[in-house]
């Protein structure tokens, strides 16, 4: 199947793609609690549930507007899936934590210029908390969805459009918009940057979602206190000591990118 509007979205049209998942989810929203749907299940149930549904939609007419199908927005790349995450998941999950020590000092400065109300405080604690839906919803399906929209839709356009730096570094800036707060800015740039390079050299999803995923899971653990150790120099120096590791092995390994498509 040959893709068609390989340049929609443009970075204005991105942001407005964003904008229309949050109304597609607020009409979702809307509908259930009109319908009295699911009266019984917990607001972070329900809140999973309507996410699925908002992209669920959104995707159905982007795929059409596009003329894509799924195995082609996952793994563009002429390479197979198994050789391209063999290659590159080890360097990858070894970049993992020194990302999250450097995004999570990043995101204590802006706490400590605007701290967080009490609702925020409680979003961000239901966020962490270690219910299934809970992990399920932070470390599988927001890394899925995500990473195809921002990477396999707005990324893969971007690309054809603008340089790979600026094309990877608006992606990222659109990405951290959607998640509409201050407190995840840092992540969401760190994750947007990292996993836009990812993309642009492997031309396939899935290491974006292996990154994204091993990111949410470190930070869930870390903050119910489920790594087995505290934040300390020698804790700090390790996570980065093997991301610059994994990072020089990622360079060494993805010294070429493949060609457009």
């Amino acid at each position: 199947m040959q893709e068609q509007r390989e340049r929609f979205p443009n970075a204005f049209q991105a942001l407005l793609l964003v904008g229309l998942l949050f109304l597609l989810e607020l009409i979702a929203w809307v509908a259930i609690d009109e319908a009295g749907a699911f009266t019984q299940v917990s607001s972070m149930d329900l809140s999973a549930f309507i996410v699925v549904v908002g992209n669920g939609m959104l995707f159905i007419w982007l795929m059409a507007y596009k003329h894509i199908n799924y195995r082609s927005l996952f793994h563009p790349s002429r390479n197979a899936v198994a050789s391209t995450l063999l290659t590159v998941t080890v360097p990858t999950l070894m970049v993992v934590p020194g990302l999250v020590v450097l995004a999570g000092a990043a995101n204590s400065v802006v706490v400590s210029l605007f701290p967080m109300s009490d609702a925020e405080d409680a979003f961000f604690a239901d966020m962490m908390d270690e219910s299934f839906i809970s992990i399920l919803s932070g470390c599988v399906l927001a890394p899925v969805l995500e990473e195809m929209l921002f990477r396999g839709i707005i990324l893969r356009s971007f690309l054809h459009q603008y340089s790979r730096t600026k094309a990877i570094l608006l992606s990222s800036l659109v990405f951290a918009v959607a998640h509409l707060n201050l407190y995840q800015v840092a992540t969401a740039v760190a994750i947007g940057i990292v996993a836009g390079w990812l993309y642009e050299r492997c031309r396939s999803l899935w290491p974006c979602i292996v990154l994204h995923a091993a990111y949410n899971a470190f930070v869930t653990l870390a903050y119910n206190g489920l790594l087995g150790a505290e934040e300390s120099t020698t804790t700090i120096g390790v996570a980065f000591v093997l991301a610059i590791l994994g990072g020089l092995a990622l360079l060494r390994l993805l010294a070429r990118a493949p060609a457009r498509r």
